[in-house]
């Protein structure tokens, strides 16, 4: 199928100065809008959530017309000593809907915070790792340096983590469809495992499509016959539960639609992105759409919603699945005022106190579950 002609210079700048223009033009009316509290998405909304989202749309809707994805950092920048490359082990640990046949494991880049764990350090009291896996349909990636700093001083602070790493996996291509994502946290596990750090001091964290990486990892551990040991805990923000063909019409099609910052189109390119092509499909579908997929894991779930979100339906649903198989410690958490992916909005929103509340309900939750 051929590419649309915006999809290539000197068309592409052209497409996005008009797309700006008329955005532009299109937030100037809705902050007028939105000056009355009846006018708003969500009454009860301030007038800073409501812009936020509008922007928000506005920039899922340019990425997906012109398939904007950020190139991964590959090489150490800034970050220097605390930038790192994962190597997947050179074992048979990839195997069943992971097994390297079309899709051949590579090392995963990402950055640790505040410093990096070093094989064979001196290890720290009360040690907690945090391997954070961020989200974006599968499709689109923000830039670690600055999306991780945030998210690491939140670990830092109220998860009471000593480290934090922010891993880059493969973004949905035609050529890095499922399993690259999930092999790459599967390297990243196992890599951190190999480190010397005990399974129990690990937390997986990831938001919306990051979760449903974690949700895979969790299912392959579980079911596959490596014998790795369960992490200590996982952090599901927002989780993307429900991955079909059709995800951007079921999220239109939902009520909730109107308020949240998410839109139909981002969906689709990420949903038809990361399927893959042919007979994995079925074998792998409780991999990429968990919902109605429940399983048995010795890891304890925090399982977090917000109370505005479309997908919020589809979390409760799939929590309450979870809860109901026997063994399975399920905490479910909701900010009654939050869109989609508190973790990663609630600075631009004003909403930090609210992620600040849920990730110490999360640190109760580990502490009373370890």
């Amino acid at each position: 199928m051929m590419a649309p002609l915006w999809f290539s210079q000197p068309f592409k700048a052209i497409f996005i100065a008009l797309f700006l223009l008329k955005s532009l033009l299109s937030l100037l009316l809705l902050s007028l809008l939105y000056i009355p509290r009846s006018l708003r998405p969500l009454p009860e909304w301030s007038f800073r959530i409501c812009l936020v989202r509008a922007v928000a749309r506005v920039i899922f809707q340019l990425f997906t017309d012109i398939h904007y994805q950020r190139p991964r950092q590959l090489e150490p920048g800034k970050a220097k000593g605390r930038f790192a490359v994962m190597e997947p082990p050179n074992d048979n640990l990839f195997t069943g809907v992971l097994a390297p046949v079309a899709m051949k494991p590579e090392p995963v880049p990402g950055i640790w915070f505040p410093a990096p764990v070093k094989r064979d350090a001196v290890v720290p009291r009360n040690r907690r790792v945090v391997l954070q896996f961020v989200g974006g349909a599968f499709v689109v990636a923000l830039d670690p340096n600055s999306t991780g700093k945030d998210i690491a001083s939140l670990m830092g602070r109220h998860l009471k983590a000593t480290n934090t790493f922010i891993a880059q996996y493969r973004l949905a291509t035609p050529k890095t469809r499922f399993p690259a994502a999930v092999q790459d946290a599967l390297t990243v596990y196992s890599h951190v495992l190999r480190l010397g750090v005990s399974p129990e001091d690990i937390i997986l964290s990831g938001d919306s499509a990051g979760g449903n990486l974690i949700l895979a990892l969790l299912r392959y551990i579980e079911m596959s016959q490596t014998e790795l040991p369960c992490p200590g805990g996982a952090i599901l923000w927002s989780p993307w539960v429900q991955v079909t063909a059709d995800a951007g019409k079921e999220y239109e099609e939902s009520p909730e639609a109107r308020k949240d910052f998410l839109i139909g189109d981002f969906l689709d390119w990420g949903a038809n992105s990361y399927m893959p092509d042919g007979s994995l499909l079925k074998e792998a579908e409780p991999f990429i759409s968990p919902m109605h997929h429940p399983f048995g894991t010795d890891t304890p779930l925090f399982i977090h919603t917000g109370g505005q979100e479309v997908f919020s339906s589809s979390i409760k649903s799939f929590a309450d699945e979870m809860s109901a198989v026997k063994g399975n410690r399920i905490k479910l958490y909701e900010t009654d005022l939050a869109p989609h992916d508190l973790l990663i909005v609630h600075g631009p929103t004003g909403l930090t106190a609210e992620l600040e509340t849920a990730t110490e309900a999360a640190y109760d939750f580990f502490q009373q579950t370890g």
